[in-house]
């Protein structure tokens, strides 16, 4: 039975062979590493083709990345110098795996803006324009990430590799 880096090693010369990912899931399930972590794995590859298109979307994620980590060290310095620097590295981490790019920035950047919403809705009351334009941006920022994530990684859902009942699919 052969160990998890062996396995990604072989799955990552049949990708490059041209082997869908379909195929690749079928040839190496059941050789050592978990169905699901294969397929997580699996469907964590992006597809170059269109993260090449994507290029200006993801362009403009880093930079909305980058201008937040700015507004976060203004508003964190005030408190405190290293809680300033620290809360900073949040948001220039998510550019960052943006950028790679790598699947679980774009998860959990998903995962912690939809907590942070439901907070942000919960302090709503009493309504005001700022707290509804913040929900607004937060939710529109959501929806523009989980677009640009459908399209550089077709295989991922929100939180894992797509399923068809109890099946992993793939796009190739």
């Amino acid at each position: 039975m052969a160990d998890k880096k062996e396995i990604q090693a072989r799955a990552e010369a049949l990708l490059a062979q041209g082997v869908g990912k379909s195929e690749v899931f079928r040839q190496l399930s059941g050789q050592g590493m978990k169905d699901r972590q294969l397929a997580t794995w699996l469907a964590g590859r992006h597809d170059p083709q269109a993260r090449a298109e994507m290029s200006l979307h993801v362009n403009i994620l880093v930079g909305l990345m980058v201008l937040q980590a700015l507004i976060v060290l203004a508003v964190g310095w005030q408190v405190s110098m290293w809680l300033g620097l620290a809360l900073t590295s949040i948001p220039l981490l998510f550019a960052w795996g943006f950028r790679k790019p790598y699947a679980g920035a774009y998860t959990g950047y998903l995962f912690l803006s939809i907590v942070t919403v439901g907070r942000n809705v919960a302090q709503l009351f009493p309504i005001t324009t700022g707290g509804l334009v913040g929900v607004a941006l937060s939710i529109a920022m959501i929806c523009y990430v989980f677009w640009i994530q459908r399209r550089i990684f077709p295989d991922m859902n929100f939180l894992g590799p797509m399923r068809k009942g109890s099946r992993f699919v793939f796009t190739t």
